[in-house]
């Protein structure tokens, strides 16, 4: 009698299990991405150490219209995280930089530099409600960082490029103070042939580089899950090339074009880590307006 009692209460759990599991299953992931490349580059240059404490490279600030180079970082974060995170929905935002911070930031050094960009995203996300209904916010934004990296200039920060055309031997100077002629020796880099592809060691090298801090933000409360630093550069080189200087060896279209996949691959990377990604278009991205201010 106990046995058949309990028979139609199995039954029913039995028959509840598939409905148990399916409220079990993980809600898929809504996750807004961001990025702030910035809207200059850093352009720094090698030049002769002349003693003293004047540092031996020039710098300058190029202005550009960040948008592209921020839409290359939401497409290598887009296609990472379709393959980190598969069924998650992923939304683009845009986000400019205002022109308070920015100025701000010129003025600053270090670390408050990057202090100071966050805080700002932060009171930009803050006045959009629909984050509610997100879980977390992935932003990439500009690290800055004084230490030399495998063969950088220090000082570097965000996105630029780095040119160094000194080599030992000997080296002459135009009257502009760029390199008119030099001599050749071993490389000590690894360099990259920008027509070729082929992989070899010089000594004088054009560098698009991307320093970065990928942000992980809960969506909610706005406060920082984690945070990972991303340095990358390629050192272009052509020992086959006809220009003195090795600045020349790169025009600057095919320089911005190298950008955009220099971003659009380290944004992968610091999701997938260090393996091979196409880079070019994805999805279509559509980035909503910003938010009220």
């Amino acid at each position: 009698m106990k046995s058949a009692i309990l028979s139609p209460l199995f039954a029913a759990i039995i028959l509840l299990q598939p409905l148990a599991a399916l409220a079990q299953t993980p809600k898929p992931a809504v996750i807004a991405l961001v990025a702030a490349v910035g809207d200059k580059l850093s352009y720094v240059r090698q030049r002769e150490g002349t003693g003293g404490h004047i540092e031996p490279f020039r710098r300058q600030s190029v202005p550009i219209n960040s948008q592209a180079l921020n839409f290359a970082v939401l497409r290598g974060l887009d296609k990472a995280l379709e393959l980190e995170e598969p069924g998650s929905q992923r939304i683009m935002l845009r986000w400019s930089t205002p022109p308070e911070t920015a100025a701000a930031i010129d003025k600053s050094y270090g670390g408050k530099r990057d202090e100071l960009l966050l805080d700002a995203l932060r009171e930009h996300l803050r006045a959009m409600p629909q984050r509610q209904d997100w879980d977390r916010i992935e932003a990439v934004l500009p690290r800055y960082s004084h230490l030399e990296r495998q063969g950088m200039a220090g000082k570097l920060g965000g996105m630029g490029i780095y040119v160094q055309p000194l080599q030992s031997g000997t080296v002459e100077f135009d009257e502009n103070g760029d390199v008119s002629s030099s001599t050749v020796n071993d490389g000590q880099l690894k360099t990259v042939n920008p027509k070729t592809g082929e992989t070899g060691k010089e000594s004088t090298f054009v560098a698009p580089y991307f320093y970065f801090d990928r942000i992980t933000l809960d969506a909610k409360t706005l406060a920082v899950l984690s945070r990972k630093p991303q340095y990358d550069d390629v050192k272009y080189s052509d020992p086959y090339s006809d220009a003195i200087d090795v600045a020349k060896q790169l025009p600057v279209k095919d320089m911005f074009e190298r950008l955009l996949n220099l971003a659009e691959r380290s944004a992968f990377q610091s999701v997938r880590g260090k393996s091979e990604v196409e880079v070019g278009p994805a999805r279509a991205i559509t980035p909503p307006a910003s938010a009220p201010r």
